[in-house]
């Protein structure tokens, strides 16, 4: 597909591999490209394939690339699914069962049958644990040596047992690294082919429990994306690329292949942080600086909430699978609805939607390829709202038939379990679950948190996104929501408007006033130093570098801190640093303590490599009438399960529409890689830049 959107340098393409589908965006110049293919086992395979056939939809030879962004799941799927390299652990004597024994807590709280994800499935092995004698006291002074015939000893075993990969966590490394970069030149020494992390490289700050996880879980992906990045370039390579090649990390930010293969924990939401770029460069097109973002694919639908354009969550509030890190990255809820989510009875006859989905492979029902399970897409197909003429361009045919029997056969014919009077009453009363499970998902994100949904924008994409939208935003009572241009590849647009950048922090916890200034700076001067070096290495210019500056502050007896900005050590910056604490504070909490002490804990800088060169689409001038895109209509069903209402609609093709075209609902936008929802009682107008807005009516 071709659509006149851009005027960046080079060519670029971006690519995310999600669940169901990879999509691929390629601009040179004016022109973007897009193409979507089904995922693959191996995803290198569908990575490639798409970039292949994307240079080919634009007469590109794979030479002529210049840059390839990529978005990939490797390191979450093996987390998740408890694959990847057998790991080991050396750690400080005494302290072996950290990774079993946490914080004492269970994900939830009262119940009395649940599985606690560290305990049930460790990234480490008990009996690859093993201890070593060295210790750190607390200001960074070494009170025992290493010993490094234990190190020898420990890692023998390990190896003999098959060990792949070892984590190396001492006590307090993050003040005093020394212990932990010994140990790893005897490891690396004696066994070149072993992988191994140091926390002190991976994560160089305070907290034990979830500091030890995150090295583990790096060193327990580290071969896995090695492997899969060796692959990824070998196989680019036989294609003819020779184009610089970056990967999307947790932190919204890019970074080399090198650097993620030494740490994949980086990547543990790489896809869907593209998303959140996407949907973020989309408000500001428009100006809308709170945001949700929808993101709904074929298997899942990731959950953002940007408020006034902050996008980075607190690390320690992270958790992946059940196991927390302190890896900076967006803040993203991942919940199982997608276009094939399954739609399903229980035993006890209560009605679900997902998480089980039928993915690309069979698919939903309508993709004729043995699948029998009602989907969210066969809800849509009996509903009338996916022509399958247009569906993805339509180079796919669906069959509407079986979309029809899969509900009928499973949702109504059931006589144990019959609910459903017709296949319309059963497609409507999916969508009902599937819509309910993201508008508690969104209030979970938003209300329990202290924001109105009703002063955000819902940005919505991915393929299956535009078609929920309105049913969502009218149980949040929010009033508009935006559709990008081609929403199915919105996390593939992402990608090209994200910098290259990375996270390094230090702990010093100390009382604030006690702090000293010159120690601060050349602790920060330390970091930054780190942050120039590798994007000398990445080979971006200068010119383009910045680096933010932070520090975690805490009172006194806290549990947990906040980051706030710092502005160097100039005057009375203690007080600065104060104050700022003490706003965000009250920002956070509703109120500060103005005597307590307040104590400094990390110092954090962030790198960033401005490399953004992407520019927002601009369409034809037009006016309100939209009629040049009309292209048929069709009988389409709206209402609730209970109240069906069978209504004849408007289908426009989403390419032929103009800027200031305005479509009153009910009526369909069909395009290429999704098909856009106008509810009754809703207006579609079409932005300048391509979107859509659509808004809720008095």
């Amino acid at each position: 597909m071709h659509s006149n959107s851009n005027s960046g340098n080079g060519i670029r393409v971006g690519v995310d591999v999600g669940g169901t589908n990879t999509d691929v965006i390629l601009v040179a110049g004016d022109d973007e490209y897009i193409f979507k293919t089904p995922s693959t086992d191996d995803p290198s395979v569908s990575t490639v394939t798409g970039i292949t056939e994307v240079c080919k939809i634009a007469d590109i030879e794979p030479s002529e690339v210049d840059q390839i962004l990529h978005g990939t799941t490797v390191a979450t799927n093996a987390l998740i699914e408890n694959e990847g390299a057998k790991t080991g652990l050396l750690t400080t004597k005494g302290f072996r069962d950290v990774l079993h024994i946490g914080r004492h807590r269970k994900p939830h709280s009262f119940s009395l049958q649940q599985t606690i994800p560290w305990q049930e499935n460790p990234i480490v092995k008990r009996r690859h644990r093993k201890e070593v004698t060295e210790r750190i006291h607390p200001p960074g002074e070494v009170i025992t040596p290493l010993d490094e015939d234990e190190v020898l000893q420990a890692t023998e075993e390990l190896v003999n047992d098959g060990i792949e990969s070892i984590a190396v966590c001492y006590l307090h490394s993050y003040l005093n690294r020394d212990h932990e970069n010994r140990t790893k030149e005897l490891i690396l020494e004696h066994y070149p082919d072993i992988h191994v992390s140091t926390s002190s490289d991976v994560v160089a700050q305070f907290r034990e429990f979830e500091r030890f996880t995150t090295t583990a879980i790096n060193a327990r992906l580290e071969p896995v994306m090695s492997t899969y990045l060796n692959r990824l370039q070998e196989r680019l390579a036989e294609e003819g690329f020779d184009a610089e090649v970056l990967i999307m990390q947790s932190n919204g930010g890019m970074a080399s292949v090198q650097n993620v293969a030494e740490k994949p924990v980086t990547t543990l939401v790489s896809g869907p942080a593209a998303g959140v770029l996407s949907a973020e460069f989309e408000g500001n097109n428009v100006g809308q600086p709170n945001l949700i973002m929808l993101d709904m694919g074929g298997t899942s639908a990731d959950i953002s909430v940007i408020p006034g354009r902050v996008l980075e969550r607190d690390p320690r509030d992270s958790t992946v699978g059940g196991y927390p890190t302190i890896s900076p990255m967006l803040d993203i809820a991942t919940i199982g609805a997608g276009g094939g989510s399954i739609a399903w009875f229980d035993g006890a006859m209560g009605f679900n939607v997902g998480p089980k989905s039928a993915g690309a492979n069979p698919g939903p029902a309508c993709y004729a390829r043995g699948n029998d399970q009602p989907t969210t897409t066969d809800a849509q197909v009996v509903l009338g709202r996916i022509d399958p003429q247009t569906f993805l361009g339509g180079n796919l045919d669906l069959d509407p038939s079986l979309s029809r029997d899969a509900l009928q056969t499973q949702l109504c014919d059931r006589a144990e379990q019959a609910r459903f009077e017709t296949p319309e009453r059963a497609a409507l009363a999916t969508l009902e679950v599937a819509n309910t499970n993201m508008y508690r998902a969104i209030r979970e994100q938003t209300v329990q948190r202290g924001y109105d949904p009703r002063e955000y924008t819902i940005v919505a994409f991915g393929g299956a996104g535009p078609m929920h939208a309105a049913s969502i935003a009218d149980e949040l009572e929010v009033g508009t929501v935006l559709i990008p241009p081609s929403p199915g590849i919105a996390s593939a647009r992402g990608l090209l408007t994200g910098n290259v950048k990375y996270d390094y922090q230090q702990t010093v916890s100390s009382p604030l006033d006690e702090v000293d200034g010159n120690y601060i700076d050349e602790a920060f001067d330390e970091l930054v130093a780190r942050g120039r070096a590798q994007l000398e290495r990445d080979e971006i210019d200068e010119s383009q570098w910045t680096f933010r500056q932070s520090v975690d502050c805490l009172y006194e007896g806290q549990g947990y801190e906040l980051n706030v900005d710092f502005d160097g050590t100039d005057g009375d910056w203690h007080a600065r640093v104060r104050e700022r604490f003490e706003e965000k504070h009250e920002t956070e909490y509703g109120h500060y303590f103005e005597k307590d002490p307040v104590e400094l804990l990390n110092l954090r800088v962030t790198a960033v490599g401005d490399i953004q060169s992407y520019v927002p689409a601009t369409l034809d001038e037009g006016d309100e009438d939209p009629s040049a895109a009309q292209t048929t209509e069709a009988t389409v069903y709206f209402g609730t399960s209970d109240a069906p209402a069978e209504m004849t609609v408007s289908r426009f093709d989403r390419e032929q529409l103009k800027v200031g075209n305005v479509i009153s609902g009910p009526a369909i936008v069909d395009e290429f890689d999704s098909t856009v929802v106008v509810h009754p009682g809703w207006t579609a107008t079409v932005l300048a830049n391509g979107s859509i807005e659509l808004q809720k009516g008095d």
